[in-house]
C-alpha cells in the first residue's frame, strides 16, 4: 500500500519541474503577457476618452503623443513576445538588435515629427495677427 505522505511531495515536485520547463516557462509568460497586453489595452482606451477634457498644454498635440506612446507600448509588448518564442540565445539576441535599431529609427522619426508640428505650432503662435 502506498503512503500518501510520501505520494504528496513526489506529486509537488513533479508538477513543479513541469512548471520549470522550458515551456512550461513559456506558456506561464506568454499568458502572462497577455494579460498585461489586455491591462494596457484598457489602459490606452480609458486615457484615449478621457483626453479630449483634459486641460493639457500641448491641446493639438495630445493625439500626437497619445499615439506615438501606445505605438512604443506595442513595439515592446510585440518584443517580448518575440523573445519568448525565440529558440536560443542568438536568436534572442539577434530579435534584441533588431528590436534596438528599430526603436532608434522610430524615436529619430518621432523627434523630427514632433519638433516640426511644435515649430509649426510656435510659429502659428508668434505669427501677427491680421485686423
Amino acid at each position: 500500500m502506498r503512503d500518501i505522505e510520501t505520494d504528496g511531495p513526489r506529486k509537488e515536485n513533479a508538477m513543479s519541474e513541469q512548471a520549470m520547463s522550458p515551456e512550461g516557462i513559456r506558456t506561464m509568460l506568454a499568458e502572462n503577457l497577455d494579460r498585461l497586453r489586455k491591462a494596457n489595452a484598457d489602459y490606452f482606451q480609458m486615457l484615449e476618452k478621457n483626453l479630449p477634457s483634459a486641460q493639457l498644454p500641448i491641446g493639438g498635440h495630445a493625439k500626437q503623443y497619445f499615439d506615438l506612446m501606445q505605438r512604443n507600448v506595442t513595439a515592446t509588448f510585440d518584443l517580448c513576445d518575440k523573445l519568448i518564442k525565440s529558440k536560443d540565445v542568438k536568436d534572442s539576441m539577434k530579435i534584441q538588435s533588431e528590436f534596438f535599431q528599430d526603436q532608434m529609427r522610430t524615436m529619430t522619426d518621432q523627434a523630427r515629427n514632433l519638433g516640426e508640428s511644435t515649430m509649426k505650432a510656435m510659429t502659428g503662435a508668434f505669427a501677427p495677427k491680421s485686423s
